[in-house]
């Protein structure tokens, strides 16, 4: 009985690892189809499994970058993880999901992910065979900053900087109903020592409903975007000057009809004048005239040509007259149109005060405009402080986590060599309990030899015990019979 199931258990035995290599021999290295998307200092996961799932637990992982050259990142051999030969870089980022093996999962977790590690990597199964790749890009954004940087026409500059960009973004400025606006020319653009990208952009806005306009970036490669809206106060647009315009075209309009209207009287109070003075003359000379006709006492011919004279006088001092009477109408006429003109001249001082009020508000508006341009050149001053602080620490930074880097390579170093050297001890216990065992496999089989003589021979004594127990009792009952007999005779 023990013997059969013996053999069942080996059979079920080699039956499960017959199934095992059929379905790890049928399996597929799976990855994903599109690339993984990062941005730099995050935690991203490579995928790749086993389709169908079987267990990887026992097989040799290895992860390699494949671009712009092969550099080994992560690599799980005899059952836990080994950072022999590993890249710099990657050391003390790199992991697998352990827990996770059983169920073919062979996924590669790596942290704080920089824009060197963008490329294609390779995972491989040794143990099978076959391998996949995984495309990763990493980008780097930033939040835009709007400013207001002057006045244009009748319009306010706007500029929009945004810098750590990586690849190269995109810039646009829209208006509050997400049109896009027309920008004073191309985006700048510079990149820094590091790879990454500052963008800047100018648009010249004019006063709108709200006066809402939005900075966008956008980097399609890995689908990341980013605006920032400004809300510009009405203050800071320029004033309209065409009132003052308006105003100054009216005044010079009443100056100059003022000027026709007094050149126009005054020729006309010359000819008045002058027509006075002809009828003065006129009737001195008819005085005259009659004086030397009394005095002479002129023929009738005569005083008929002189009476001719006066009523041709007399016609043309009439015509003189009705004159006269035409010139002062037309002076009452220029009267009334002097008065409307010193009507209009004085709304056009009124003009004139609504115009002399909007440039002192745009005085006011120009000061305002230099403080902020003093404010902004104050910020400035202190952004780059800020950002040279900020590259004196990273240098700093930089330089202990060199120094941490190489410690901590020299401690990784230490610990490979004591691993190693615990290795080593373990494979060599490994062989001592191997021989130990050898040697205990042989003693059981020296005392199994034994047992089973002894016991083969515990058997013929036995048997022979039995053989004469049966002689004995063979004996006892060939006595007893002889007794009865002797019994039966007495």
């Amino acid at each position: 009985m023990k013997t059969f199931q013996t053999s069942a258990a080996w059979c079920l035995g080699i039956l499960f690892i017959s199934v095992s290599l059929i379905t790890t021999g049928s399996s597929e290295v799976v990855g994903p189809a599109d690339p993984v998307v990062a941005l730099t200092g995050d935690d991203i996961i490579l995928p790749c499994s086993l389709k169908p799932s079987v267990s990887a637990e026992d097989m040799i992982v290895e992860w390699t970058r494949l671009n712009p050259k092969a550099e080994k990142v992560h690599l799980y051999l005899d059952s836990r993880d080994s950072f022999v030969d590993q890249f710099p870089s990657y050391r003390g980022r790199t992991s697998m999901f352990n827990e996770e093996l059983k169920n073919g999962n062979v996924s590669l977790k790596l942290t704080n992910v920089t824009l060197s590690d963008a490329g294609r990597y390779r995972c491989f199964i040794q143990t099978l065979k076959k391998e996949t790749t995984v495309q990763l890009l990493v980008g780097a954004v930033s939040q835009p900053v709007i400013s207001i940087d002057g006045t244009k026409g009748w319009g306010v500059v706007l500029k929009c900087e945004s810098g750590g960009w990586f690849p190269e973004p995109q810039m646009e400025w829209l208006d509050s109903s997400g049109t896009i606006l027309p920008a004073d020319g191309p985006p700048e653009r510079h990149r820094d020592s590091e790879g990454l990208y500052t963008v800047r952009r100018h648009v010249t806005v004019n006063r709108t409903g709200n006066n809402r306009f939005t900075c966008r970036v956008n980097q399609l490669e890995i689908n990341h975007l980013k605006e920032t809206e400004i809300h510009v106060p009405d203050e800071v647009f320029p004033k309209s000057q065409v009132g003052l315009i308006v105003g100054l075209l009216i005044a010079v309009a009443v100056v100059v009809l003022a000027a026709s209207a007094g050149v126009f009287m005054w020729r006309k109070h010359t000819e008045e004048k002058k027509c006075r003075k002809q009828l003065e003359k006129q009737k001195i000379q008819s005085t005259e005239l009659l004086e030397d006709v009394n005095k002479r006492k002129a023929p009738s011919s005569f005083v008929q040509n002189l009476t001719e004279q006066l009523m041709a006088a007399k016609k043309q001092i009439e015509m003189l007259s009705k004159d006269k009477d035409d010139v002062t109408r037309e002076k009452d006429g220029l009267q009334g149109q002097l008065n409307d003109v010193t009507r209009e001249k004085d709304g056009l001082q009124g003009l004139l005060n609504d115009v002399t009020r909007e440039k002192d508000d745009l005085q006011k508006q120009t000061g305002q405009l230099e403080k902020l341009k003093k404010d902004k050149e104050k910020l400035r001053n202190e952004k780059d402080k800020v950002i040279r602080e900020r590259d004196e620490h990273i240098q700093n930074l930089t330089g202990e986590m060199e120094k941490l880097r190489n410690e901590k390579d020299e401690h990784i170093q230490n610990l490979t060599g004591e691993m190693e050297k615990l290795r080593n001890e373990k494979d060599k216990v490994i062989r001592e309990r191997d021989e130990h065992i050898q040697n205990l496999t042989g003693e059981m089989e020296k005392l199994r030899n034994e047992k089973d003589e002894h016991i083969q021979n515990l058997t013929g004594e036995m048997e022979k015990l039995r053989n004469e127990k049966d002689k004995v009792i063979r004996e006892r009952e060939s006595d007893g019979m002889e007794d009865m007999e002797m019994g039966g005779v007495f």
